[in-house]
């Protein structure tokens, strides 16, 4: 597969952000959240250096329809706005606790900045009243959302 071409979600990726509906693996759902739009191929690779087995499972999610790629430049059929893919991340970290989060995300304005501001205060606001280390989970991965 060509590293610079660009990741998108496919509809099918889409609904299962939004609703869990084909169940995926954290660790899928985690490459799918960061497949927005934005980034290459050879970028995630290198940001999810630490995981095992990347490159299969973003083979994986491109066979089964769950990402496509396109070329740099290229128009994607649909795709979570930043503030959107958060909203998912939080659903995923932090299950039962997501709405407590969600709700702090859902009028944030899409700008870098804004959100990074958000990542930020979601993240005190999780490490005090939910648990540290989804805390600096959710740090991280929404980080790599942003960057």
């Amino acid at each position: 597969m060509d590293t610079s071409l660009i990741l998108v979600k496919t509809n099918k990726g889409v609904e299962e952000i939004r609703s869990r509906s084909f169940g995926l693996p954290q660790t899928l759902r985690a490459l799918l959240i960061m497949a927005d739009g934005s980034i290459s191929l050879s970028g995630l690779l290198s940001r999810t250096a630490q995981l095992p087995k990347v490159q299969e499972n973003i083979e994986w999610l491109v066979s089964e329809g769950f990402v496509e790629s396109v070329q740099p430049g290229g128009h994607p059929a649909s795709r979570l706005s930043a503030r959107e893919a958060l909203i998912a991340l939080s659903r995923e970290i932090l299950g039962a606790d997501a709405p407590k989060v969600i709700e702090r995300l859902k009028d944030v304005p899409d700008s870098a900045a804004e959100l990074q501001a958000a990542i930020e205060r979601c993240h005190k606001f999780i490490k005090l009243t939910i648990d540290e280390k989804k805390a600096a989970q959710f740090l991280q991965a929404g980080r790599a959302l942003l960057s």
